[in-house]
């Protein structure tokens, strides 16, 4: 994630900008799956997460390089 900001930092033409997805976003989804199959409960639809656009007027405000993802 940090090289793909860094590339939105650059100014890179082909990462114009990046889409912010955390590892804790991840748990939901993983969460959710896993309820679809030892449960019953209803986790078909739509889940829309907040994920914020990075563009190259705020990437710096994003890009953490000592971070491990």
């Amino acid at each position: 994630m940090k090289e793909m900001i860094a590339r939105v930092v650059q100014g890179d033409r082909l990462v114009p900008v990046d889409v912010l997805y955390p590892p804790g976003m991840i748990a939901t989804a993983m969460e959710l799956t896993a309820l679809k199959f030892v449960s019953d409960a209803p986790v078909l639809g739509r889940y829309i997460l907040d994920a914020p656009l990075i563009t190259p007027q705020d990437a710096a405000e994003y890009y953490f390089p000592d971070l491990p993802f």
